[in-house]
């Protein structure tokens, strides 16, 4: 695939916003490089991201920032920089991981009314897996923990709720996000002869559509997807990713590498 035709399938993946250049490393390398040992050498980074329309300046930018923060860590093999996970980085990709490559969530939530009465500052269960205030003493809750003061209510995932909670749950906003992805990743499966994609190619697409799943994934609430609005396509977009994820393998790091220095001495 040229160029041109290749900035263009990312230009419409993309949408309507570029992504945030260290966003979209932390991305790559807890998708590319989250194994203990795994590295990226800099002139890999910096070829994917270019083949994403990111200039080196900000690539450079973003790579300081995250080591910086401890997110990730540079390391010297002979006049080459790689880059690798820090145990920070790699736990907080860890802990990410299941939201964004695991089956959607399942399990009980719970309907959570508190006096209003009470003091304001009655504690509210800060354990909880998931915690959502949908009205003044209202809460809508993943945690078993029961509390005498409180009124629970099983939320059964077969019977329907209002909508004006299930927008609590999860805003319109981030309706519209889904339903867009899930267009774009249609795009994507509809029009792209995958088989036409040089292995940078491929690796710079899969790392841009891991981002933009990993972006709306990560937004929404981890509770049982039936109690979402009909307007999420969180599901749509789930399914489509993982077809994409197996169009779009994890490359041989050491193959790509070599690819990238072949073409830049080719």
């Amino acid at each position: 695939m040229t160029d041109a035709e290749f900035t263009r399938i990312v230009t419409r993946l993309l949408g309507r916003s570029a992504p945030r250049v260290w966003s979209l490393l932390v991305t790559m390398f807890g998708d590319l490089a989250v194994a203990p040992q795994a590295r990226l050498s800099g002139a890999t980074v910096n070829a994917l991201t270019a083949a994403i329309g990111i200039k080196p300046e900000a690539t450079r930018v973003a790579l300081h920032r995250l080591r910086k923060e401890g997110w990730i860590e540079s390391h010297r093999t002979g006049r080459q920089t790689r880059y690798g996970l820090t145990p920070l980085g790699r736990s907080q990709t860890e802990a990410a991981w299941p939201r964004v490559y695991g089956p959607p969530t399942h399990g009980m939530a719970y309907l959570i009314l508190e006096d209003p009465s009470a003091p304001v500052d009655l504690p509210v269960d800060k354990e909880a897996a998931v915690t959502l205030q949908i009205g003044a003493r209202a809460f809508v809750t993943t945690s078993t923990d029961a509390r005498e003061h409180q009124l629970r209510l099983p939320l059964d995932p077969e019977r329907t709720i209002p909508k004006w909670v299930s927008d609590k749950l999860c805003p319109p906003d981030l309706q519209t996000a889904s339903q867009d992805l899930e267009r774009r990743f249609g795009m994507l499966l509809n029009e792209i002869a995958f088989e036409d994609l040089d292995l940078l190619q491929s690796t710079a697409l899969r790392c841009v559509v891991v981002h933009e799943w990993r972006r709306l994934v990560l937004r929404s609430p981890a509770l049982p997807e039936a109690l979402l609005s009909e307007g999420w396509h969180g599901p749509d977009c789930r399914a489509a990713f993982r077809q994409l994820s197996k169009l779009l393998p994890v490359p041989d790091l050491g193959a790509l590498e070599t690819v990238i220095e072949n073409g830049a001495t080719g």
